[in-house]
């Protein structure tokens, strides 16, 4: 009896890990595919007018520095603004950004959250000002061409971009393991979901979305996890986000164990939120409407975190392998073929002595995924304040 039950949870842990790794090795090997663009052969028949919107909560020590880069764009001057949203800055910061070229709305909220502060800014600014909306979060800072080149790739009156978001700083082994995680990100579910012709991830940041559209969209979105429930209204309304891997985006990475354990239960939160309802959804859209992007999206709610992915599968191959069964060799052909897909999601650029010291860190930041999962419950209805330094971006 007892084998037999051992045998049907084998059975079902194979499956799903079977699953969760071919999934990841098809779009891995697609985004080798990614073309790209070509800015020299767009025509620029317009300059679209950007509203680019800064939540900044309680981040005195990174604002101001984010600030300046937005205002050296090497864009027409008029047609954008830099919009700072202050919920919770000091006196003094807020001193400083007044004398500032930028427009600054202060808002205040018993529970504070991303959504909350993004709608507050929508309903005060003029519907026929701007173009475009272009979300940023308080620690980033886009390249001198970002606004030239997400423009040109708007040209043809496009409803959503999602612009390549990149580490920032490198200087400690989980800021090293923040920032692979993220291009693995953009390699599998951006330039691989592209290539094959289904829509990108949104990164939480750096999207630029039609300011109209961007408003209707978020009027009935308050919650934490904003990014995710952006991504089922457009998919429900079948609105495709477009991927620019050349308009870089610099993003602060957690430079500590206890920071990236506190971030990763609001992303696990979000991973698994609203899980049934949405699968069955997914598979509604696709067998009534042919939607495969919404049903793709569902399919992702089940997905593991990276790190949980390789790090079970490696156990996996591990125990079964050891009495040289059957079952043990399929667990160990996955975790290779994982291990390959994540190899090829990661830039050249990460290949070297630091990223190995590095390596040595991803069983404990794989305990503390599992951890997260463990406290996750509730991380997406209340705000996780995370902590940012004054970090310059690297060279």
């Amino acid at each position: 009896m007892l084998s037999n039950l051992y045998y049907i949870l084998e059975l079902i842990l194979l499956f799903y890990l079977a699953f969760n790794v071919c999934y990841v090795a098809v779009f891995s090997i697609a985004g080798i595919f990614y073309k790209k663009t070509d800015f020299s052969k767009i025509e620029i028949l317009k300059h679209n007018r950007f509203a680019i919107l800064i939540p900044a909560y309680k981040h005195d020590e990174v604002i101001l520095n984010t600030v300046e880069h937005c205002l050296n764009q090497n864009y027409p001057v008029e047609k954008f603004d830099v919009i700072i949203i202050a919920d919770s800055l000091q006196q003094l910061t807020m001193a400083e950004l007044l004398i500032m070229p930028v427009k600054l709305i202060p808002v205040q909220f018993e529970v504070s959250t991303k959504a909350n502060s993004l709608n507050t800014a929508l309903g005060l600014l003029p519907e026929d000002i701007y173009d475009y909306c272009l979300v940023l979060d308080v620690d980033n800072v886009m390249e001198p061409d970002f606004l030239k080149k997400i423009n040109a790739r708007l040209q043809n009156d496009e409803v959503i971009l999602q612009a390549h978001r990149t580490a920032k700083n490198l200087n400690t082994p989980f800021a090293i393991l923040d920032g692979i995680s993220e291009e693995i990100n953009n390699h599998i579910f951006r330039k691989g979901h592209i290539v094959l012709g289904v829509t990108s991830a949104l990164s939480g940041s750096g999207q630029a979305m039609k300011f109209n559209e961007f408003k209707k969209a978020m009027e009935g979105i308050h919650s934490p996890v904003e990014d995710k429930e952006l991504e089922f209204f457009l998919v429900r309304n079948q609105v495709k986000v477009i991927y620019e891997n050349d308009a870089l985006v610099y993003d602060e990475k957690v430079q500590d164990a206890q920071v990236f354990a506190r971030q990763r239960r609001r992303w696990v939160a979000s991973q698994f939120f609203d899980f049934n309802s949405i699968l069955i959804e997914g598979i509604a859209n696709l067998i009534l409407k042919g939607n495969i992007d919404f049903f793709d999206k569902a399919v992702q709610r089940i997905l593991l975190p990276r790190v949980l992915l390789l790090g079970l599968s490696f156990f996996a191959a591990f125990l079964v392998f050891v009495p040289f069964s059957f079952f043990g060799f399929v667990f160990f052909c996955l975790f290779l073929l994982c291990t390959l897909s994540y190899l090829i999601a990661i830039p050249s650029s990460y290949f070297n002595i630091n990223t190995l010291k590095a390596a040595m860190r991803v069983p404990q930041a794989f305990v503390l995924m599992v951890v997260a999962m463990a406290k996750s419950k509730g991380a997406n209805k209340s705000f996780i304040h995370t902590e940012h330094s004054n970090t310059p971006k690297e060279k």
